[in-house]
């Protein structure tokens, strides 16, 4: 089956797991809940969303900047949601985040392409352990609160926890110490993005070509060493990913609110996390799994009722994915007028 068709495949995969979801739960109960949504509360998840995004490609362009490429504008941050769309809809685009983010930055910008993805590959550590450490603290204040016995789901989460800890610490071994094993795993995830984006545009296709990936590995690396000199930018980069990361989970607790629910943030910014673990399902964005995974543990830790927990998460993903997804749409509209293809005003002997 053609990648293309994988996607499109995965997305009404993804669609039916909700649809069960919602028919199972009762359609008319739900939107009995949503019925009664504050549509003020609610908009504040949207604004979040905006501004965690910002602060993850503000990480990005400080981490650039401190390697000597100076990158920003609108069209940076366009370019940096358009690359964010690819993996949001490429199943198991989250594994190849880097690789779609970078491309899509060094072609609207002067950064090239190795530095651009070094230094995403820096950035995405530093989110992924802002994530854990946030989820951490979370843990911590639920804790404190916490009254009665543990049951399973509460374990399931803890133990989810740890197990993405150890995978960021190897991960991060991996990629430091084993370079060899780093470019085969880059060069299978750009064949990902051939078969997919390139057959919608030459560039990306030409872009991640194998042998062009592999004779520039190198230079690759070299960046990587010199984005990790300048301990105080990655500082400044995991403070940047830190806040995106809680005005990015901000949208589930007001979408709680807007519905009049009562949800500790702090239990917020211990399951999502955790449960992010769903995007390695290859479906688009975890679609389908990680809405009735986070339904079933919310019922199950908070203790309200299935239909106002499915509303909740209906209102999360409509903030937190598909409106993602909208932005990306507008942003990749907005990189492919390009100014330097406009017709000039004057002639050649002109002016």
């Amino acid at each position: 089956m053609r990648r293309p068709l994988r996607i499109v495949g995965g997305f009404v995969l993804a669609l039916l797991v909700v649809g069960a979801l919602l028919w199972v739960v009762g359609p008319r109960r739900v939107l009995a809940e949503l019925s009664t949504v504050s549509l003020p509360v609610y908009t504040v998840g949207f604004v979040a969303v905006l501004a965690a995004f910002w602060c993850w490609s503000e990480a990005l362009r400080r981490v650039l900047a401190s390697v000597g490429h100076e990158v920003g504008g609108l069209r940076y941050r366009a370019a940096f949601m358009s690359g964010e769309l690819a993996k949001q809809v490429v199943p198991m685009g989250h594994s190849g985040g880097p690789v779609f983010v970078s491309y899509a930055v060094s072609r609207e910008t002067d950064s090239p392409y190795e530095s651009t993805l070094a230094a995403a590959t820096v950035v995405e550590f530093v989110n992924i352990g802002a994530s854990v450490l946030l989820a951490t603290l979370g843990l911590g204040v639920v804790l404190v609160g916490w009254q009665g016995p543990m049951d399973s789901v509460f374990l399931a989460l803890l133990a989810g926890l740890v197990v993405a800890a150890t995978a960021l610490f190897g991960v991060g071994a991996l990629v430091y110490y084993r370079r060899a094993l780093v470019e085969r795993f880059v060069l299978s995830v750009a064949g990902v993005g051939r078969d997919t984006v390139g057959r919608l545009s030459g560039g990306v296709r030409e872009a991640l070509e194998a042998e062009r990936i592999q004779s520039t590995f190198g230079t690759y690396y070299a960046a990587f060493d010199r984005a990790l000199v300048d301990r105080n930018e990655v500082r400044r980069a995991a403070v940047l990913s830190f806040l995106g990361w809680a005005l990015f989970l901000l949208p589930l607790w007001t979408s709680f609110l807007a519905l009049d629910v009562r949800v500790s943030y702090a239990l917020v910014v211990f399951v999502v996390p955790v449960l992010s673990l769903v995007n390695v399902v290859p479906l688009p964005g975890g679609l389908g799994g990680f809405e009735v995974a986070l339904a079933v543990v919310v019922v199950a830790l908070v203790g309200i009722e299935f239909p106002a927990a499915t509303a909740a998460v209906f209102l999360y993903r409509l903030s937190n994915y598909w409106f993602v997804v909208l932005v990306g749409v507008v942003a990749s509209a907005i990189v492919s007028v390009r100014p330097s293809t406009a017709p000039p005003i004057l002639g050649p002997d002109e002016g």
